[in-house]
This record gives C-alpha cells, sequence and structure tokens, in this order.
C-alpha cells in the first residue's frame, strides 16, 4: 500500500553539542505549519581508484560524509532563527519580546547553533526513522505575495545520519496552535531615504505586492582527520537580500542607485557626501502582525540595517494595468523581533 505524508513527521531541536542529538519532548519544535520536506540526500564523496592495465574501477575509497535537506513552511512560530543568530534576548510579560540578532552585527554569534533534523515515517512493513545531526542551516527565505501565506524555505547541510526505526515518535510536534502570517498581516517601511522623514516613522511602501528576505550564513562544516564524519562549523560572510515589488509612484529608489538621494529640491551625490552614513541613510522594517494587543499580540519583525537597491526594474507598462517595479536589495546587518505569550523561546 503507498503511503504518503499523513503517515509520516518531522521534527528539529537543538544540539547541546555538535552532531549530538537532544530530543526533547518539552522543545522539541515544528518548522511551522504546512511544512513539507523538499528533499534529504546524503552522501560519501566516493574517491574511484582505478588501476594499471585496466578500464574499470578497482576499488572505491569513502570520503568525508555531508548531507543536505531542505524544508519548506508556512511562517507561525520565530524559533529557527536562532539557528541564524544563535539565543535570543527575551524581555516583558504581555507579550512577550524575544529578539535575535543586533542590528549593525550578528549579535556576536561567531559560531553557528547545530540541531536535529529527524523524520518519521509509518511505512507498511515497519517504521522508517532517519536523524540528521551536526545540522546547520544555509539560508532561510522568507516571502509574502498577495493573496497567499508567508512562506519559508529553509536550506540545511549536515554532517551525520542515523537510523532510528526503533525511536519513531507517537506524538509528534505541530504548529496547530500558532498563527499562520498572511500577506495580510504584512507592512514593509523604508527608513531614512526622505528629508521630510522628520519623526523617524519611516516611508510605508505603497500599494506593496510582495517582500522576500533571505538569509545566507554562508557556513562550512569542519572535519578532521580520523573521521569521515563533520566535528563543527563556522560561518564565512553573512550576507541578507531581497526584493520587494510595489506600485511605480516616484524616482527615490532609482536616486538611490545612482547614488543620489534627495534632499528637499535638491539632488546630492549619495556616496560623496552621506558615505559616513550610509547605515542610516536607508533601513527597512518587514513586520507581519496579527494586529492583537497585550497577551493576544503574535508578530514578528526583521529589522534590517545598511540596506541599499542592487537593481530596480519596471516590470512592464501596458494598457489598463497597472504599473509595479522591483527593488532588488542587500542589506549589512539584521535583528528579528518576535512578540508572543510565549515566556521560553524554544
Amino acid at each position: 500500500m503507498v503511503r504518503t505524508g499523513a503517515s509520516s513527521y518531522v521534527r528539529y531541536d537543538w544540539e547541546n553539542t555538535f552532531g549530538t542529538a537532544a530530543f526533547d519532548n518539552a522543545t522539541h519544535k515544528a518548522f511551522g505549519l504546512n511544512a513539507r520536506l523538499g528533499s534529504w540526500t546524503l552522501g560519501h564523496s566516493p574517491k574511484d581508484l582505478p588501476r594499471l592495465n585496466q578500464v574499470e574501477i578497482a576499488q572505491f575509497a569513502y570520503g568525508q560524509q555531508t548531507g543536505s535537506l531542505s524544508v519548506d513552511f508556512v511562517l507561525s512560530n520565530p524559533w529557527i532563527f536562532r539557528a541564524l543568530y544563535g539565543a535570543q534576548a527575551t524581555t516583558g510579560s504581555g507579550p512577550y519580546v524575544h529578539t535575535w540578532g543586533t542590528t549593525g552585527s550578528v549579535s556576536g554569534a561567531k559560531t553557528i547553533t547545530p540541531f536535529s533534523v529527524e523524520i518519521g515515517f509509518a511505512a507498511e512493513d515497519a517504521n522508517i526513522v532517519r536523524t540528521a545531526t551536526g545540522c546547520i542551516l544555509n539560508s532561510l527565505s522568507i516571502g509574502a505575495t498577495i493573496d497567499g501565506t508567508v512562506d519559508c524555505s529553509a536550506d540545511i547541510t549536515y554532517g551525520n545520519e542515523a537510523d532510528n526505526s526503533t525511536s519513531y515518535h507517537a506524538s509528534p510536534p505541530n504548529d496547530d496552535v500558532n498563527f499562520p502570517y498572511t500577506f495580510a498581516h504584512g507592512e514593509l517601511r523604508w527608513y531614512g531615504d526622505d528629508a521630510q522623514d522628520t519623526d523617524n516613522a519611516g516611508s510605508k511602501i505603497a500599494e506593496l505586492q510582495s517582500a522576500n528576505v533571505t538569509f545566507s550564513q554562508n557556513p562550512a562544516l569542519l572535519y578532521t582527520v580520523g573521521s569521515h564524519k563533520a566535528v563543527s562549523s563556522f560561518r564565512r560572510v553573512f550576507d541578507i537580500t531581497g526584493n520587494f515589488q510595489a506600485s511605480w509612484v516616484n524616482n527615490k529608489k532609482l536616486l538611490q542607485l545612482l547614488d543620489q538621494i534627495e534632499s528637499g529640491n535638491t539632488r546630492k551625490e549619495f556616496i560623496r557626501e552621506n558615505q559616513a552614513n550610509q547605515s542610516t541613510i536607508v533601513d527597512a522594517i518587514l513586520t507581519f502582525d496579527n494586529g492583537g494587543t497585550g497577551t493576544a499580540k503574535k508578530a514578528i519583525t526583521v529589522k534590517l540595517s545598511g540596506v541599499r537597491p542592487d537593481s530596480i526594474s519596471i516590470d512592464g507598462i501596458v494598457p489598463v494595468e497597472p504599473v509595479f517595479e522591483t527593488i532588488n536589495w542587500r542589506a549589512k546587518s539584521a535583528s528579528v523581533v518576535a512578540d508572543n505569550n510565549i515566556a521560553t523561546a524554544l
């Protein structure tokens, strides 16, 4: 009999020691609502060993073990951000405010927080449970479009895997109690690109059609002589990129791309006159908020610092249709803030 995803589960939890699974029923987590496992690959980098006097391969030697997997899900909880920024700082009490990272830095997290991912499948003859350990988050993408949910995609690399078929979890975590964010809960504000932004409230992007943010750690697994399994990991340059599409209403973003900025009615050279102040000229805040207050408030806010447009495109001009522009951008740094009624981050 064919089994479907209805017979499976996926969960993750943080590791105390790299490569050692530490699932706890009190802290194990679902990535989010409508989680889908896109792919799961494990390889051993085999080395071909040919031999003189024949054309066939005589033997194989196995190299380092490396795995990869991807998970797509609807944004409904913020816990995965620990894989990017390390442990959060929590304040408040109704709602609780959890913060990952500090705008202007990567929160000092030079090391990456490892985690384990487990998938269980109730097969026809016997349960199958695969556990990936030493997982590191390559990238996390968050996107919202008109008439859609806020969708996330996590790209993961790992250094070891275990067959735990005897430990099929009868009560895996789900995210049903959490709030599914949609496009209707979103808002994007652009800060510091207008001399009239004197109250620091930012300029709300009008008629926003879509917004996307991608966090890329550019990490790598670390191996050592004596084992084909990874023993640790490290981060390279932290890249934060994204784009948004909105109605084409003025040339402000184009002027920034051309290294100019408006100041009243005067255009000034952006680079020459504002080099020392670039980090405050263009900041952005992308917020998804359920509109609640107090303990009913649930929100996730991505604060971007030092944003610069990479490219701007006009997405077609045709009769009787709206004209939109797409802005591709890069940011120097970011932080993430989550408001909810959970006292202790998972």
